[in-house]
């Protein structure tokens, strides 16, 4: 191994000297200064063939299948970009003023002066070699045939210097390396396992895995590669660039590297380029640019007609039993007992899981783990996957600052135990199987605005133990064709693999009624809301909306509901309760508030109420004064006549 480098050296030397004698015999004879047209250097194309012919680590292009000829011709720009000397003799078989390499005078050089139908199908759009990307044609408008110039292209010159690594276009859109567990430890069920390997053993075509994100599907099939002897070169389908044109260009060099590395493509996220109903699919080009066995990952069948079909194999999600193996993996000063529990507090992926496990571990610093540092780990890797779509809310009330009537505080009981005793009912007691899907909670709230809905939500994620997080539309919504399915999609999928609660404020801005379609914008408005009624039917996570605006969310929307709670104004007594509730306990209060009063005068929701109070704390802080009824009263009106209300007989006490 020692002496690999000098080898390729002295192979990349020897490659060049005889590519460089090949170019003297041309010019030679175009300018008639020897007359050999009959022999053209045929011991010389011999030895450098036979130098060629074996790949090895540094040189591995004769993976790639090339011609005789085709291989010359590689080797002939190689030497324009390497060579002073074949520069020189190139630019005199030039007939044109040129930079780079004609068609004509590569012509020249590999195929003789004779035309020869080789010369023309492999240059041309569609030969191996700029299929494969190895070179790149520089074409103009209206620029002749003959004068289309060729380069080497990067990749190639970086293994002619014994640079191996992948090239650069592919680690744009390369994915993160899996772990390196065998295929039997994988907590995966046993036919699933037997599946992907079988797979891997007998099928030479597409294989897709499909499941929910972090379920553990690229390291099902990374390891199933492994045990057959096949390495993986893994990319994101999501990273794949928009443009037609330039996502064909990554598929072939990714093809190119895979065949140049003895590799196995594996494309996770195909999701990402199936096709919606104004947005052309670009699975094609996977079929298309991606010879031999492919590998994939999905989060949902795709429904399409393949030229190939493939082989498709559904990842069930985890079981309880499963998630606290995991759990116990993950940490392993947990007793089982705790692992037991963590599975039903934070049933996440097994992806997050893991993550969850080393944040947690380093967060304790060496000290014994505690709930705090499992909880700090799931904030640091949901933080990481929401990042620019949804924001975690700090929430500090308490059950008791919510006032509800007891018609919704009996729904929001409901909606906790959906959550607390769904293992229970859809695995041990087999509901999940008469289901079939739609095994998340999706839940509407709805009424006039300072109700508390917002509120609620966070203190339904706090009573769970899990993180709520507020979806930002700005960001989610754009006027882009596909942005907004494709954000909401890894949102969803985000929420789903870490357990966290989404909350979608205003969500009759994005759940609304679908419309006739009159315009394009109806079109597409329609679409994100095909795209959220699909989604929210498969989601496993729990979602709550809120809407001032009941009226105006789809009703499809509303069949996919497993509750429905409407907030109301508060009655009189509720209003003096809520008066009270926002008093902090340390606040210097005065004795003889009359709060009734105030509840009877002002009809106004919580969270108006709430704001009221925090005036009247300002206007007692600024009078150096316990917060009394003045202030209160003060404040109220204050609040009354910001919401565009009016009191008859204000008087002042």
């Amino acid at each position: 191994m020692s002496d690999a480098p000098e080898r390729h050296a002295r192979f990349v030397d020897e490659q060049l000297q005889l590519t460089c004698q090949r170019i003297a015999e041309a010019v030679a004879l175009v300018t008639a200064t020897r007359e050999r047209e009959a022999r053209w250097l045929e011991g010389c194309a011999e030895r450098e063939l036979a130098a060629d012919r074996t790949a090895t680590e540094s040189w591995p292009v004769p993976r790639l299948g090339l011609t005789a000829t085709e291989t010359r011709a590689l080797w002939v720009l190689i030497a324009q970009e390497l060579c002073p000397t074949a520069r020189m003799q190139l630019r005199e078989l030039a007939t044109e003023v040129d930079v780079d390499v004609t068609l004509d005078v590569l012509r020249r050089v590999v195929h003789g002066s004779r035309p020869a139908p080789e010369s023309w199908r492999e240059l041309a759009v569609t030969s191996s070699l700029r299929i494969a990307c190895l070179i790149d044609a520089i074409e103009g408008d209206g620029v002749p045939a003959h004068r289309v110039a060729f380069r080497i292209a990067p990749r190639v010159l970086a293994l002619v210097h014994g640079v191996t690594s992948t090239d650069p276009e592919v680690e744009v859109i390369r994915a993160s390396r899996a772990d390196a567990t065998g295929l039997d430890e994988l907590v995966v069920p046993d036919d699933t396992r037997d599946r992907v390997r079988t797979a891997l053993i007998h099928d030479d075509g597409l294989t897709i895995v499909s499941g929910l994100g972090g379920s553990g599907r690229r390291s099902l099939l990374t390891a199933a590669a492994r045990e057959a002897g096949l390495e993986v070169l893994t990319v994101d389908a999501r990273r794949i660039d928009p443009d037609r044109r330039v996502a064909e260009r990554q598929i072939r060099v990714l093809d190119r590297e895979c065949r140049l590395l003895g590799r196995v493509p594996l494309v996770v996220n195909l999701d990402a380029l199936a096709g919606t109903a104004d947005v052309a699919e670009r699975l094609d080009l996977v079929e298309r640019g991606l010879g031999g066995r492919v590998l994939g990952t999905t989060t949902r069948v795709l429904g399409r007609r393949w030229h190939r079909p493939p082989t498709v194999i559904e990842l069930p999600p985890l079981t309880g039993a499963a998630r606290a193996l995991l759990w116990q993996r993950a940490l392993p000063e947990a007793s089982a007992g705790d692992a037991e529990l963590m599975s039903t507090v934070y049933p996440l992926a097994p992806a997050l899981i893991d993550s969850v496990g080393h944040a947690a571990i380093a967060d304790a610093a060496g000290a014994p783990l505690t709930a705090d540092h499992i909880a700090m780990g799931i904030r640091t890797v949901l933080d990481d996957r929401l990042a620019g779509l949804a924001t975690r809310l700090t929430i500090t009330q308490a059950w008791n600052d919510l006032v509800l009537p007891e018609e919704q505080t009996t729904a929001v009981v409901e909606l906790l135990a959906r959550v607390r005793r769904r293992r229970r009912v859809y695995e041990d007691w087999g509901f999940a199987d008469k289901l079939g899907k739609g095994l998340g909670i999706t839940a509407l709230f709805s009424g006039p605005p300072g109700t508390g809905k917002s509120m609620c939500a966070g203190l339904i994620a706090k009573d769970l133990g899990t993180e709520i997080y507020q979806v930002d539309l700005g960001k989610i919504v754009s006027k882009w064709i596909g942005e907004t399915e494709k954000n909401l999609a890894a949102l969803f999928d985000a929420a789903e693999a870490g357990h966290a609660v989404l909350l979608f404020d205003e969500a009759d801005s994005l759940f609304g009624k679908r419309t006739a379609v009159t315009s394009s914008n109806d079109r597409y408005a329609n679409q994100e809301t095909n795209f959220l009624l699909q989604r929210i039917e498969t989601f496993a996570g729990i979602c709550i909306l809120t809407t001032n605006h009941d009226p105006a969310i789809d009703e499809a929307f509303r069949r996919r509901l497993a509750v429905h709670v409407r907030f109301p104004l508060p009655d009189a007594d509720e209003r003096a309760k809520l008066w009270r509730v926002m008093l902090p306990a340390r606040a210097p209060v005065a004795v003889d508030l009359d709060l009734v009063g105030l509840a009877k005068k002002f009809v106004m929701g919580g969270g108006n109420i709430r704001n009221a109070v925090l005036r009247a704390a300002f206007l007692a802080a600024d009078a150096n004064v316990p917060i009394g009824n003045e202030q209160l009263r003060q404040a109220a009106q204050l609040e009354y006549e910001g919401m565009g209300r009016i009191t008859i007989n204000y008087a002042r006490p």
